[in-house]
Protein backbone atom coordinates (compact mmCIF):
# COMPACT_ATOMS: atom_id res chain seq x y z
CA UNK A 1 0.00 0.00 0.00
CA UNK A 2 2.78 2.58 0.73
CA UNK A 3 3.85 1.99 -3.00
CA UNK A 4 0.34 2.78 -4.11
CA UNK A 5 -0.04 5.58 -2.15
CA UNK A 6 3.20 7.16 -3.53
CA UNK A 7 1.77 6.83 -6.70
CA UNK A 8 -1.53 8.61 -5.75
CA UNK A 9 0.19 11.17 -4.60
CA UNK A 10 2.66 11.83 -7.11
CA UNK A 11 -0.26 12.37 -9.47
CA UNK A 12 -2.16 14.37 -7.46
CA UNK A 13 0.96 16.73 -7.21
CA UNK A 14 1.04 17.13 -11.09
CA UNK A 15 -2.23 18.39 -10.77
CA UNK A 16 -3.96 15.03 -12.04
CA UNK A 17 -7.58 14.41 -10.50
CA UNK A 18 -7.86 10.84 -8.73
CA UNK A 19 -12.08 10.11 -9.26
CA UNK A 20 -13.67 7.39 -6.78
CA UNK A 21 -12.87 4.55 -8.81
CA UNK A 22 -9.42 5.31 -7.77
CA UNK A 23 -10.16 6.14 -4.07
CA UNK A 24 -12.35 2.67 -4.18
CA UNK A 25 -9.10 0.86 -4.81
CA UNK A 26 -7.34 2.58 -2.01
CA UNK A 27 -9.57 2.09 0.35
CA UNK A 28 -10.43 -1.85 -0.64
CA UNK A 29 -6.62 -2.37 -0.30
CA UNK A 30 -6.16 -0.50 3.05
CA UNK A 31 -9.40 -2.70 4.10
CA UNK A 32 -8.04 -5.97 3.06
CA UNK A 33 -4.96 -5.41 5.13
CA UNK A 34 -7.20 -4.84 8.02
CA UNK A 35 -6.14 -0.92 8.18
CA UNK A 36 -9.58 0.77 8.97
CA UNK A 37 -8.16 4.43 10.16
CA UNK A 38 -6.20 4.50 6.72
CA UNK A 39 -9.34 3.57 4.69
CA UNK A 40 -11.60 5.95 7.00
CA UNK A 41 -8.97 8.90 6.25
CA UNK A 42 -9.75 8.69 2.29
CA UNK A 43 -13.62 8.07 2.39
CA UNK A 44 -13.66 11.16 4.61
CA UNK A 45 -11.16 12.89 2.06
CA UNK A 46 -13.88 12.43 -1.06
CA UNK A 47 -15.91 15.56 -0.25
CA UNK A 48 -12.81 17.21 0.35
CA UNK A 49 -12.23 16.49 -3.50
CA UNK A 50 -15.17 17.15 -4.73
CA UNK A 51 -16.44 13.72 -5.18
CA UNK A 52 -19.34 11.63 -3.72
CA UNK A 53 -18.84 8.10 -2.36
CA UNK A 54 -20.82 5.47 -4.07
CA UNK A 55 -22.52 2.04 -3.14
CA UNK A 56 -18.69 0.40 -3.80
CA UNK A 57 -16.93 2.40 -1.79
CA UNK A 58 -19.83 2.49 0.93
CA UNK A 59 -20.09 -1.65 0.79
CA UNK A 60 -16.14 -1.91 1.12
CA UNK A 61 -16.17 0.20 4.33
CA UNK A 62 -19.32 -0.91 5.95
CA UNK A 63 -17.40 -4.95 5.73
CA UNK A 64 -14.35 -3.53 6.66
CA UNK A 65 -16.06 -2.09 9.99
CA UNK A 66 -18.05 -5.14 10.46
CA UNK A 67 -15.00 -6.96 10.12
CA UNK A 68 -13.00 -5.36 12.95
CA UNK A 69 -16.37 -5.12 15.75
CA UNK A 70 -17.24 -1.47 14.94
CA UNK A 71 -20.72 -1.74 14.09
CA UNK A 72 -21.79 1.12 16.06
CA UNK A 73 -19.88 3.00 13.06
CA UNK A 74 -20.67 0.72 10.72
CA UNK A 75 -24.24 1.92 10.95
CA UNK A 76 -24.02 5.29 11.23
CA UNK A 77 -22.19 5.05 7.77
CA UNK A 78 -25.23 3.45 6.42
CA UNK A 79 -27.45 6.21 7.48
CA UNK A 80 -25.05 8.67 5.97
CA UNK A 81 -25.30 7.11 3.14
CA UNK A 82 -29.34 6.68 2.72
CA UNK A 83 -28.77 10.01 3.98
CA UNK A 84 -26.92 11.58 1.10
CA UNK A 85 -29.34 9.50 -1.08
CA UNK A 86 -27.33 6.89 -2.09
CA UNK A 87 -29.54 3.96 -2.77
CA UNK A 88 -27.94 0.60 -0.82
CA UNK A 89 -28.32 -2.47 -3.63
CA UNK A 90 -28.21 -6.30 -2.82
CA UNK A 91 -24.68 -6.36 -1.98
CA UNK A 92 -24.81 -3.46 0.43
CA UNK A 93 -28.02 -5.27 2.39
CA UNK A 94 -25.98 -8.46 2.12
CA UNK A 95 -22.43 -6.88 3.87
CA UNK A 96 -25.01 -5.29 6.81
CA UNK A 97 -26.93 -8.10 7.48
CA UNK A 98 -23.88 -10.30 7.51
CA UNK A 99 -21.81 -8.08 9.88
CA UNK A 100 -24.67 -7.58 12.01
CA UNK A 101 -25.28 -11.52 12.64
CA UNK A 102 -21.18 -12.12 12.94
CA UNK A 103 -21.63 -9.39 15.46
CA UNK A 104 -24.52 -10.99 17.46
CA UNK A 105 -26.54 -8.03 16.49
CA UNK A 106 -29.13 -10.59 15.16
CA UNK A 107 -32.51 -8.86 16.09
CA UNK A 108 -31.13 -5.97 14.27
CA UNK A 109 -30.63 -7.40 11.31
CA UNK A 110 -33.86 -9.43 11.31
CA UNK A 111 -35.44 -6.26 11.25
CA UNK A 112 -33.36 -4.84 8.40
CA UNK A 113 -34.60 -8.66 6.51
CA UNK A 114 -38.08 -7.26 7.49
CA UNK A 115 -37.57 -3.44 6.27
CA UNK A 116 -36.12 -4.80 3.14
CA UNK A 117 -39.39 -7.13 2.50
CA UNK A 118 -42.05 -4.41 3.77
CA UNK A 119 -40.30 -1.93 1.36
CA UNK A 120 -40.42 -4.32 -1.78
CA UNK A 121 -36.42 -4.23 -2.04
CA UNK A 122 -34.76 -6.53 -3.83
CA UNK A 123 -34.21 -9.76 -2.01
CA UNK A 124 -31.76 -12.48 -2.59
CA UNK A 125 -31.38 -16.20 -1.87
CA UNK A 126 -27.74 -14.74 -0.28
CA UNK A 127 -29.72 -12.83 2.12
CA UNK A 128 -31.69 -15.76 3.71
CA UNK A 129 -28.63 -17.88 3.71
CA UNK A 130 -27.03 -15.11 5.93
CA UNK A 131 -30.30 -14.94 8.05
CA UNK A 132 -30.81 -18.82 8.01
CA UNK A 133 -27.51 -20.05 9.29
CA UNK A 134 -27.07 -17.19 11.99
CA UNK A 135 -30.35 -18.52 13.29
CA UNK A 136 -29.51 -22.25 13.69
CA UNK A 137 -26.10 -20.64 15.43
CA UNK A 138 -28.53 -19.11 17.77
CA UNK A 139 -30.50 -22.15 17.90
CA UNK A 140 -33.46 -20.36 17.10
CA UNK A 141 -34.55 -23.30 14.56
CA UNK A 142 -38.22 -22.11 14.02
CA UNK A 143 -37.28 -19.15 12.62
CA UNK A 144 -34.52 -20.60 10.40
CA UNK A 145 -36.76 -23.16 9.33
CA UNK A 146 -39.71 -19.70 8.83
CA UNK A 147 -36.97 -18.19 6.68
CA UNK A 148 -36.62 -21.46 5.01
CA UNK A 149 -39.96 -21.58 4.33
CA UNK A 150 -40.79 -18.06 3.18
CA UNK A 151 -38.55 -18.34 0.00
CA UNK A 152 -40.83 -19.61 -2.69
CA UNK A 153 -43.53 -17.24 -2.11
CA UNK A 154 -40.67 -14.18 -2.57
CA UNK A 155 -40.09 -16.58 -6.23
CA UNK A 156 -36.90 -17.32 -4.98
CA UNK A 157 -35.24 -20.88 -4.78
CA UNK A 158 -33.01 -22.27 -1.93
CA UNK A 159 -29.26 -22.57 -3.55
CA UNK A 160 -26.77 -25.62 -2.24
CA UNK A 161 -25.41 -23.25 0.65
CA UNK A 162 -29.14 -23.22 1.47
CA UNK A 163 -29.91 -26.80 2.05
CA UNK A 164 -26.18 -27.39 3.60
CA UNK A 165 -26.82 -24.55 6.23
CA UNK A 166 -30.35 -25.82 6.98
CA UNK A 167 -29.19 -29.80 7.15
CA UNK A 168 -26.01 -29.10 9.09
CA UNK A 169 -28.67 -27.63 11.77
CA UNK A 170 -30.80 -30.11 11.55
CA UNK A 171 -28.37 -32.59 12.06
CA UNK A 172 -26.66 -30.21 15.14
CA UNK A 173 -30.16 -30.55 16.56
CA UNK A 174 -30.56 -34.00 16.22
CA UNK A 175 -33.19 -33.70 13.69
CA UNK A 176 -32.01 -36.53 11.15
CA UNK A 177 -35.28 -37.77 10.15
CA UNK A 178 -36.04 -34.18 8.79
CA UNK A 179 -32.31 -33.30 7.61
CA UNK A 180 -33.00 -37.21 5.13
CA UNK A 181 -36.21 -35.74 3.88
CA UNK A 182 -34.79 -32.11 2.85
CA UNK A 183 -31.17 -33.82 1.43
CA UNK A 184 -34.47 -35.98 -0.67
CA UNK A 185 -35.98 -32.76 -1.43
CA UNK A 186 -32.55 -31.15 -2.74
CA UNK A 187 -31.91 -34.75 -5.07
CA UNK A 188 -35.39 -33.91 -6.61
CA UNK A 189 -35.08 -30.26 -7.18
CA UNK A 190 -31.80 -30.85 -9.23
CA UNK A 191 -32.63 -33.91 -11.10
CA UNK A 192 -35.70 -32.01 -12.69
CA UNK A 193 -33.84 -29.30 -13.44
CA UNK A 194 -30.85 -31.80 -14.82
CA UNK A 195 -28.34 -29.49 -11.70
CA UNK A 196 -25.53 -31.90 -10.49
CA UNK A 197 -25.94 -33.58 -6.82
CA UNK A 198 -23.66 -32.30 -4.21
CA UNK A 199 -22.04 -35.36 -2.33
CA UNK A 200 -20.81 -32.89 0.58
CA UNK A 201 -24.83 -32.35 1.65
CA UNK A 202 -24.97 -35.89 3.13
CA UNK A 203 -21.97 -35.51 5.62
CA UNK A 204 -23.50 -34.18 8.43
CA UNK A 205 -26.11 -36.48 8.05
CA UNK A 206 -23.69 -39.23 8.14
CA UNK A 207 -21.18 -38.26 10.71
CA UNK A 208 -24.53 -37.38 12.67
CA UNK A 209 -25.68 -40.66 12.55
CA UNK A 210 -21.95 -42.59 12.68
CA UNK A 211 -21.75 -40.63 16.05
Amino acid sequence: MDEAMRVFNAMVDKGLHPNVFTYNILINGYCKKMKVDEAMHLFRELPRRGLKPDNITFSVMLRDLFQTGRCGVAQKLFNDMQAAGIIPNSQTYGILLDGLCKNEHISEALSLFHMIESNSLHLHVIMYNILIDAFYKDKKLDTARALFSNLSSKGLQPDVKTYTTMIKGLCEEGLLHEAKELFKRHQEVTSQCDLPNQPGLTTPIVKKSNG
